[in-house]
């Protein structure tokens, strides 16, 4: 578990990175080198394996590569630059519940009573979250929430036919050639979406820049991939909901993020509703075994 565990905090930290990124750097950019970086790190493995996939997975692995490289991270990178770290981690605190909802209406998975319950509260905590607002240190902005949160939707709709190519060719091949492949696809949006190419260089940015290439791109899957061997996928849900607190934690320790009361009250009701729909499951079918 302590693979995981180390994985998330990472992914957690990843904006808090993209806020200091973003003084040397546009989003967009930040974007392209973040996969340029991890592309030149897994390019070795990539080479192995690029005649190794049948022509068959091709199509797919594009698809898939471009929704959730190019467009997910696009959407991420561009919401957080306008909103605050707290209010952009606690948005992708919503992905265990969308992940429900997605697979309702569009994979045939029918969402149980406690998921509609749980659903509307997260979704009226996102709503105080944005109506308290922060009282310094950072803004809770409508257009970088809404950003995330479609970043969110795409991840959540393109979860299960990733996990399916992954199954069909394998992590290794996947995880390698589609961060190459992201990188080639990123450059002609990233060009498109700047407007100043220029790079201000200083530390705290290129500092920045190699963590998020090799820490949350290369490092953090890694280890969450470890993991995946000795830990349930229950466990690993109720993980991923656990992501937004480590993320508003070092919002606040490390980039002085002071949000509203109301606004963290939002954030409680985000994280319950997550950790329940996680949860709820294992628990129904605990007292199905025992009666």
């Amino acid at each position: 578990m302590i693979y995981q565990i180390l994985a998330l905090i990472i992914w957690s930290s990843s904006f808090i990175a993209a806020k200091y990124a973003y003084v040397m750097l546009e989003p967009a950019m930040v974007v392209l080198l973040r996969l340029v970086i991890a592309a030149f790190v897994v390019l070795p493995v990539a080479r192995r394996h690029l005649g190794r996939i049948p022509r068959s997975y091709w199509k797919p692995l594009l698809w898939l590569t471009f929704l959730n490289y190019v467009v997910v991270l696009m959407l991420q990178f561009l919401g957080v630059a306008h909103t605050s770290v707290a209010s952009a981690v606690t948005i992708v605190g919503l992905e265990p519940v969308m992940m429900v909802f997605v697979g309702h209406f569009f994979f045939g998975d029918k969402a149980d009573w406690y998921h509609w319950l749980l659903g509307a509260a997260a979704f009226a905590g996102v709503v105080l979250l944005i109506a308290g607002g922060a009282e310094s240190g950072g803004e809770v902005d409508l257009l970088g929430c809404a950003l995330v949160f479609a970043a969110g939707l795409i991840f959540c709709c393109t979860m299960r036919p990733t996990k399916r190519l992954v199954a069909d060719v394998g992590a290794p091949v996947y995880t390698s050639l589609s961060l190459v492949l992201g990188a080639i696809m990123c450059l002609p949006f990233a060009l498109l979406v700047s407007e100043n190419y220029a790079i201000q260089w200083n530390i705290a940015g290129v500092a920045s820049m190699i963590y998020l290439g090799v820490g949350c791109s290369w490092f953090a899957y890694w280890l969450w991939n470890k993991g995946m061997g000795t830990v349930s996928a229950n466990v690993s849900g109720v993980l991923i909901a656990l992501e937004p607190v480590c993320g508003v934690l070092l919002a606040v320790l490390l980039l002085g993020e002071q949000l509203s009361m109301l606004s963290w009250a939002g954030i409680a009701i985000v994280i319950t509703a997550a950790l329940a729909s996680s949860w709820m499951p294992t628990y129904r079918a605990n007292r199905k075994t025992t009666a």
